[in-house]
């Protein structure tokens, strides 16, 4: 049995400046695919994994990956995907195909660029090759997609720890269609409502319950798989918001009447998905007063609108404006900022610097910030993490890094490229140790959680200005649908 394996995985914020163009993806071929993800958590992992069957040949063909920022030009697109179906028909004929996808890609050409890549492969093998896609939890997922494959998963824990086990069942079933063991059939049910990305942590409600009922879904008649998405509300496409699959065996009653179920539980919770976090100022007040001392663990801030994770700039000031005001010590964050990076770099370690950082890629992350202080430690930023994390991801790179301690009290790390607070070993790496800091700042909502929930006294949401704040009045949609909740509070939800 010979499956193929590619796909190309971006997670698009339409709000962005930062497009993302063919040089912003790390484009992996071949055995690449196998040297980067053998060992992660990856859906790129668990699609390997099934390999280990005797009886299945997977064969690594592209995988292109860029971390979440604006809109994939035509031009990156153009160019990945006909790579994509060029490397499929070089080297087919094909069992099946197994689908990297994000599930939130946008295009300047689709704004459902997932289900563009999957329409494209369909036509190419034709309807009887086994097409399996396994995505993110914040797919907006669509019609097109569902169509276009024959078996579909999505990530069941966010933070995302479960990647390579939902791209593993996909790929399972993949195989036993090809082998006649089950007739997939899936359903898809959208019910008009977005949740707000701050209700989105799977181990608290509203979320858990929605999974809750997952979990009852998968006790129904003829149902071999369920799936919730939900949704990535910084792509404006007309899909935007939760999605809810169930695939039965032979069956597609059974799938729509699982679906159905769980759209119409989730829409009857629907003002508990709505966004309810405190002010800066509120934030820090409450971590300052609450933190009980070293061997307590700090107070970790979420920097919701900041969210590396979900797009945004990495380099917001909005928060260590604030704590500079505030006079908060024993404060420490990240900020993207290449030109201070390197004016450390020149001075060296031990240098007395003054500096301005972070807020330098657009007016929507806060101004500069003047800083004085002492260059601590330079460091070429790559590092690896064997721990949980969210995504499942192993090798990362912050480029250039710095470590900066400023006269106020606060450690700055600054790094070169964009690297998203996933990791603590992002901080150990450059001889930072966070569980000694009063506050300590996390740039996301909640895919920081895992590596820093174990070390913190609490973990407390802020809501910040950005291209990724849960304040969604902040943006202007142009393509979404209408008759959506909460932007419509009488919207009506109808099912088929």
């Amino acid at each position: 049995m010979k499956l193929a394996l590619l796909g190309i995985y971006h997670e698009t914020n339409t709000f962005s400046r930062v497009k993302a163009d063919y040089g912003a993806f790390n484009i992996y071929r071949g055995e690449e695919i196998i040297d980067e993800y053998r060992l992660a958590q990856t859906t790129n992992a668990g699609f390997l994994q099934i390999s280990e069957d005797a009886q299945v040949d997977v064969i690594p063909l592209i995988f292109a990956i860029t971390g979440p920022i604006g809109t994939i030009t035509a031009d990156a697109f153009e160019s990945i995907s006909k790579e994509m179906l060029s490397l499929l028909n070089e080297n087919g004929p094909w069992d099946g195909i197994l689908l990297s996808l994000h599930g939130a890609a946008v295009s300047e050409e689709y704004p459902d660029a997932d289900g563009e890549i999957a329409e494209r492969v369909r036509t190419l093998v034709g309807p009887d090759v086994k097409i399996g896609l396994s995505v993110d939890m914040h797919a907006n997922l669509s019609q097109k997609m569902i169509t276009n494959v024959d078996v579909a998963t999505v990530y069941r824990t966010n933070p995302h720890l479960d990647p390579k086990v939902r791209a593993f069942e996909c790929a399972e079933m993949i195989r036993d269609s090809i082998d006649g063991k089950i007739n997939p059939v899936m359903w898809l049910e959208i019910p008009p409502v977005v949740i707000n990305i701050v209700k989105q942590f799977t181990d608290e409600n509203p979320m858990k319950a929605v999974m809750e009922n997952l979990d009852a879904a998968l006790t129904m008649e003829n149902i071999i798989h369920a799936s919730v998405s939900e949704g990535y509300p910084y792509a404006d496409v007309e899909e935007m918001g939760m999605g809810f699959l169930a695939i039965a065996d032979g069956n597609t009653d059974s799938a729509r009447k699982a679906s159905q179920w769980m759209a119409a539980e989730a829409w009857d919770i629907r003002e508990q998905f709505l966004g309810d976090t405190p002010s800066i100022e509120e934030a820090l007040a409450y971590a300052d007063v609450n933190y009980d001392g070293e061997g307590t663990g700090p107070m970790v801030l979420m920097d919701v609108g900041d969210n590396i994770g979900g797009g945004s700039s990495a380099d917001s000031t909005h928060i260590l404006e604030v704590a500079q005001a505030m006079r908060i010590k024993g404060y420490l964050q990240t900020l993207f900022d290449p030109e201070s990076a390197q004016m450390c770099a020149d001075a060296g370690v031990g240098s007395h610097l003054k500096l301005t950082v972070g807020g330098k890629t657009d007016n929507m992350h806060g101004n500069p910030v003047s800083v004085s202080g002492i260059v601590r430690t330079l460091f070429s930023g790559k590092f690896e993490d064997d721990r949980p994390t969210h995504g499942g991801f192993k090798y990362y790179d912050g480029g250039l890094t710095a470590v900066f301690d400023t006269e106020d009290g606060h450690t700055l790390v600054l790094t070169s490229l964009r690297c998203g607070n996933t990791s603590r070993e992002q901080m150990y790496s450059v001889g930072v140790y966070p569980e000694k800091y009063r506050v300590v700042v996390a740039k996301g909502v909640v895919s920081p959680r895992p590596a820093y929930q174990p070390i913190a006294k609490e973990v407390v949401l802020v809501n910040t200005p950005g291209v990724t704040t849960s304040d969604l009045n902040f943006f202007e949609y142009r393509r979404r649908r209408p008759n959506l909740y909460p932007f419509e509070e009488s919207a009506i939800y109808l099912q088929d």
